[in-house]
C-alpha cells in the first residue's frame, strides 16, 4: 500500500509540474498572451536626505521598467558614513516602500548614508550609490 501511494504520489507531481511548465509556454499573440517586465539594468541614482530634527525625509528618482513603466516600491537602507555598517531602518522607510520618498522618524544621532534598490515583488535591481552624508544631531 505504501508503494502505491508513493508511485502515486510522483504521478501527481509530475502531472503538475508539466501543466506549470505549460502554463510558462504561452504564446504572444491572441487571447491570453503575455509579457514578462525586465528590472531597471542601470542601479537609481543616489537619493537625498534632509533632516529635520531626528526625523529624515529620504528622496529619490523613479525607476523604470523597459517598457517604461514605474517599478512599484523600493528597498531604503540606511548606513553609518563612518564604519559603512548597515543599520536597521526604522518606519516609514522599513520594508518595500511605494513612492519616491520616505520619512524615517527617530533617527539616532549620528552621521548616515542612504541607498535605495528598485523592487517588484521578489525581484530587485541594483542598489543605489549611497547619498550625501545626513547628520543627525542631539
Amino acid at each position: 500500500m505504501r508503494s502505491f501511494c508513493l508511485a502515486v504520489s510522483v504521478v501527481v507531481a509530475l502531472a503538475a509540474a508539466t501543466a506549470a511548465g505549460a502554463a510558462w509556454t504561452v504564446s504572444r499573440s491572441g487571447n491570453g498572451a503575455t509579457a514578462s517586465k525586465t528590472m531597471p539594468g542601470a542601479a537609481p541614482a543616489a537619493p537625498t536626505g534632509s533632516v529635520s530634527s531626528h526625523d529624515v525625509t529620504v528622496s529619490w528618482s523613479a525607476s523604470h521598467f523597459a517598457d517604461g513603466t514605474n517599478v512599484p516600491s523600493y528597498i531604503v537602507k540606511r548606513y553609518d558614513a563612518i564604519t559603512n555598517a548597515l543599520q536597521t531602518t526604522l518606519s516609514a522607510c522599513n520594508g518595500n516602500v511605494a513612492g519616491t520618498t520616505c520619512v524615517e522618524h527617530a533617527v539616532p544621532t549620528g552621521s548616515w548614508k542612504y541607498t535605495v534598490t528598485p523592487a517588484a515583488g521578489i525581484w530587485r535591481g541594483t542598489e543605489s550609490a549611497k547619498s550625501a552624508t545626513v547628520i543627525v544631531l542631539i
